[in-house]
């Protein structure tokens, strides 16, 4: 399905539907410990949806998307990183639309990659599905460096790492070499509302601050009105915790929709900190912006 971005002039409200995620808003949707987001961005004439992310399971991802009614007419896939959790519903997906559609991932996303901590196992199954995803009508579109795909909408792509306390975590190595993997492949999707970013993020790898920072860079915006995905605090401390915390504090960041790879911990410390503006996604949550 191809979008008209020259007809649309303005962006005039964004929706953003989590299809999945390890906790579901009712008992009737599914969930996993994965994520698969749908946004909706609408413009005067017409919407343009975006799959970003594709979960572990596309048979879920599939029922999910159509008990909460939304279709299979989005207009790209965005896949944040190589992980199967994000990326393991693809195939399922790209079936289902029997369609071609632009699947947009970062620089070195098809590296093989494991986890060595607390054993050696593979992370991702990407490397190895190449030509099945083109065959599948996927029109794989590697994204190096920040683009805007449709009226404030944008890719971030590679996002710098600035802070000095940010940083892929070292348990993730590049095969054969088995050098740390930099997560360089990481996209976070970034629309500018009015001024105000909402920012959604498959694991936040690279840093949430990062993210933000980089988002506020490549857009000229100053104003965060929402994080939304993973930020993958869960297997850091609580002093890294506050300090990121503190750092998105400072930002002035106005609402947080997290969950994922967070850790309930770490969201109890960002209730702690933000009051009711943290909310905990869940398979089924709808966020509406306008």
């Amino acid at each position: 399905m191809i979008f008209d971005a020259v007809s649309q002039p303005r962006l005039r409200g964004v929706d953003v539907f989590i299809v999945m995620d390890d906790k579901a808003e009712s008992k009737g949707l599914e969930k996993e410990k994965g994520l698969s987001i749908l946004v909706r961005a609408h413009y005067p004439k017409k919407d343009l949806d975006i799959l970003f992310d594709t979960s572990i399971t596309g048979k879920k991802v599939l029922s999910n998307i159509k008990k909460m009614n939304l279709g299979l007419k989005f207009s790209y896939i965005v896949l944040s990183h190589k992980h199967w959790d994000h990326t393991g519903g693809l195939l399922e997906v790209l079936k289902a639309r029997n369609d071609w559609i632009p699947v947009l991932h970062g620089r070195n996303f098809f590296r093989r990659s494991i986890a060595v901590d607390p054993y050696l196992r593979h992370t991702t199954w990407m490397p190895f599905l190449r030509r099945r995803i083109i065959e599948l009508k996927g029109m794989l579109t590697p994204i190096w460096n920040p683009i805007e795909i449709a009226p404030g909408v944008f890719l971030s792509g590679k996002i710098p790492l600035m802070t000095e306390f940010e940083a892929p975590p070292p348990k993730y190595r590049i095969l054969p070499q088995m050098v740390q993997d930099e997560m360089e492949e990481e996209l976070s999707l970034v629309l500018n509302l009015n001024g105000k970013l909402i920012v959604i993020n498959g694991c936040s790898h690279r840093g949430v601050v990062n993210t933000v920072k980089h988002a506020i860079s490549i857009t000229g915006a100053s104003e965060i009105q929402a994080i939304i995905g993973g930020l993958h605090l869960m297997a850091f401390s609580d002093k890294r915790v506050a300090r990121t915390i503190e750092e998105l504090g400072k930002i002035g960041v106005k609402e947080f929709y997290i969950g994922h790879c967070t850790g309930e911990k770490a969201i109890k410390q960002f209730r702690s900190a933000f009051g009711d503006v943290v909310h905990r996604t869940k398979s089924g949550m709808v966020i509406e912006f306008r």
